[in-house]
This record gives structure tokens, C-alpha cells and sequence, in this order.
């Protein structure tokens, strides 16, 4: 059985879609690709109830790979295992102590909203339509 990623973002945040157009123009060729979710969606609060999500705090991205599930920056970089050379090298920031890339993380949570001052929502194409759940 193949394994499930679900990418869970910040669907108000243009950063957060633009990191989700970024995952899908350099992902890697795969028959089971990543697939996305608001973390404002139904779906999100059902799938990560049982992880005792905060939705009280969309600044983290989460990502979900079969039954295991990934924060912030940890999240991030278990995503770099399924993105093309050279973005699947930043895995080798995981010899960083967590406190440290997520401090530097949550700087950039903090500051998501003056880095991309725009608002920007990712309209999948009808291709890529069934990769977004809900």
C-alpha cells in the first residue's frame, strides 16, 4: 500500500500557498504524489484531532506521511525527502538541534504576513485539482 503525505498549510497565508505551488512545480516524479489541505478545512480538524492539534495557531506547517505526523520546521525538512535535487538536500539542516530551526522558523511565522505582503491564493489546475483535498 502506498504510503499517505498530506501537506496541511495556513490557507489564508500567501507564503503557505506559495510554498504549496513551490512542493508541486519540485516534488519529485512519483505515482503517489503529496497531496494539500487548508489546515482551515473540515477534513484537517478531522484528520489531526487525534494528534491534538492547536487550531488556535495556524503558523505551523504540518505535514502528515502515513501515520506519523511533523511540525514546523521538522515538518519542512521531512518534506525536502520528496523534492527534487537540489531542494532535497536541505535535509542536512536536520543536523541542527530542533530548538534552533525551529526558532528560526517560527521568526518567519511571525513575520509571514509582512514577508509576502500580497494576497495570493494557488488555483490549482484541473490537472493538479485532485491533490487538494476539500
Amino acid at each position: 500500500m502506498a504510503e499517505k503525505k498530506i501537506l496541511f498549510y495556513d490557507g489564508d497565508c500567501a507564503l503557505c500557498n506559495k510554498s504549496v505551488q513551490f512542493v508541486i512545480n519540485n516534488e519529485k516524479e512519483s505515482s503517489n504524489p503529496i497531496l494539500f489541505c487548508s489546515l482551515q478545512s473540515n477534513y484537517a480538524k478531522q484528520a489531526l484531532n487525534k494528534y491534538n492539534y492547536n487550531f488556535n495557531q495556524l503558523s505551523s506547517l504540518v505535514f502528515l506521511k502515513d501515520d506519523k505526523v511533523f511540525y514546523k520546521s521538522t515538518a519542512a525538512l521531512t518534506l525536502c525527502n520528496f523534492l527534487k535535487a537540489p531542494y532535497k538536500w536541505l535535509i542536512v539542516l536536520k543536523i541542527f538541534p530542533r530548538f534552533i530551526r525551529d526558532g528560526v522558523y517560527n521568526f518567519i511565522a511571525k513575520n509571514r504576513k509582512q514577508i509576502i505582503k500580497s494576497s495570493f491564493c494557488y488555483m490549482p489546475s484541473p490537472l493538479l485539482k485532485d491533490r487538494f483535498i476539500e
